[in-house]
């Protein structure tokens, strides 16, 4: 994966090519079966929220889970339908 990225990278920046690398960093993106974060109130636990689970997407999506947790938090009704996120959801269905 990495040397494919490079050589894309490359194809843009032929100047990369010239450089040495030092190390390469990689990590896992937390997803759910489903593909759909997992954003609220941790069934079990009264003060206890999660946000995860955006795969590679947890940037672009910051704005809509902020609201989601903040209207969870704050009890109160959210514009942006919570059930699909909850983390009480079954996600195993979805395997």
């Amino acid at each position: 994966m990495l040397s494919r990225m490079l050589a894309r990278a490359i194809s843009y920046m032929p100047g990369l090519e010239a450089l040495s690398g030092i190390r390469a960093w990689t990590g896992f993106r937390a997803a759910t079966p489903d593909k759909l974060p997992l954003i609220g109130i941790v069934p079990g636990f009264e003060r206890l929220f999660v946000a995860s689970g955006h795969e590679g997407l947890g940037i672009t999506t910051s704005l809509g889970t902020a609201k989601l947790l903040v209207d969870a938090i704050l009890h109160r009704p959210s514009a942006i339908p919570p059930e699909p996120y909850a983390a009480s959801r079954s996600v195993a269905a979805h395997v």
